[in-house]
């Protein structure tokens, strides 16, 4: 392979965030999300990586459930999104999937579709993000329905989510969690429910949000989980290395420019790197001029647009820097936020968006 842009997957780390989940909230049984193709890192590689320390694994969509199971992966599965059509019905149903019920148009369909294997369903609770779920009123009617269904098996989970858990001090999330646990405390009154809120920072910052289960995602791959510096940063790993490498090198002069568009100028004699990486392998177009990256472990800084194959990287001061030289754009050394906040984006979208040209080299 002559082309050096990987994405370097380190699955023990995976595994240790995984666990640190586990001591952050030892009394939950932490689902571990692997929706979007486990952001990035690999759906059936991180699953088998992960099935025999889960109790179960949570996907956003239908077809991830599919390959998930067509891979040999036999643990629960929650389907987040749930299902459309009668044909996902049985077979999540012939395939002991769990799946959700967010509306009234998935009710229905439940009820209306007799099964000859029983279903495990999770109800959704829009406690405030106002995406998906019933209100309060409505969930009472619709859990009602769903426990008289002879074809749903008893233990239901009620399920909420929060809007603003990354903000370590905004009102919204109490607010949130004293409607949750109003609620349960009215539901509780009925036997076998089960009930989930916490999702990895909740887990982190707000224990009182862990009940029966946890949904961590975004901790399982390392990145860090609020909007200001806290104690978790140092505890999780980046399980996600993008590299690259320099394919050429030249001097430009004081006032000349480069890449597309002239966006970038040299204020000095300046080096200017080639690396073989663009916005096709999902390094994001919308990085700035002075978005940093590492060579060879040293910080140096975006020159210019972003290309689809080709980024510009003005190397002026890095010491012996060659054609052929390590790049990381971001990773265990170069946090992922940190990139992102220079393209005005987040994490999340800088490592689910790694394309599938890019080759993900596993290592555990």
């Amino acid at each position: 392979m002559s082309r050096h842009t990987r994405a370097i997957i380190n699955l023990s780390h995976i595994k240790a965030n995984y666990n640190m989940a586990n001591q952050w909230a030892p009394k939950s049984k932490n689902m571990a999300i692997i929706k979007a193709d486990a952001y990035g890192h690999g759906l059936v590689t991180v699953a088998r990586a992960l099935e025999s320390v889960v109790p179960a694994f949570g996907v956003a969509i239908f077809d991830e459930a599919v390959e998930l199971r067509s891979a040999g992966i036999k643990n629960n599965i929650l389907i987040l999104q749930g299902i459309s059509f009668v044909e996902e019905l049985i077979y999540a149903s012939e395939n002991d999937l769990w799946i959700t019920i967010h509306n009234k148009k998935q009710l229905d369909l439940l009820l209306s579709n007799l099964q000859e294997k029983a279903i495990n369903i999770w109800l959704k609770f829009d406690t405030g993000m106002h995406r998906l779920g019933f209100s309060e009123s409505d969930l009472l009617n619709a859990l009602d329905k769903i426990k008289k269904c002879a074809w749903v098996k008893n233990d239901i989970v009620i399920s909420s989510h929060f809007s603003c858990a990354s903000e370590l001090n905004n009102k919204e999330n109490s607010r949130q969690l004293e409607l949750f646990v109003r609620t349960l405390s009215v539901l509780n009154k009925n036997n076998n429910i089960q009930f989930s809120l916490a999702n990895s920072p909740a887990i982190v910052n707000l224990p009182s949000a862990s009940f029966d289960w946890n949904r961590p995602g975004l901790m399982l791959y390392g990145l860090p989980l609020f909007d200001v510096a806290h104690e978790s940063d140092d505890r999780l790993v980046p399980a996600m290395t993008f590299e690259s490498k320099i394919i050429g090198l030249r001097s430009v002069s004081k006032g000349e420019f480069v890449g597309y568009g002239k966006k970038w100028w040299a204020e000095r004699e300046s080096k200017i790197a080639t690396v073989e990486v663009g916005y096709a392998d999902g390094y994001p177009r919308q990085a700035k001029n002075g978005t940093p990256i590492l060579v060879n472990g040293q910080r140096a800084k975006l020159a210019g647009v972003v290309s689809m194959d080709l980024i510009s990287v003005d190397v002026t001061d890095i010491v012996n820097v060659c054609v052929g030289d390590l790049v990381e754009l971001w990773g265990e050394n170069l946090c992922a936020n940190e990139v992102a906040s220079y393209a005005d984006t987040i994490g999340y979208d800088l490592i689910s968006g790694v394309s599938q040209r890019v080759p993900r080299n596993y290592r555990n």
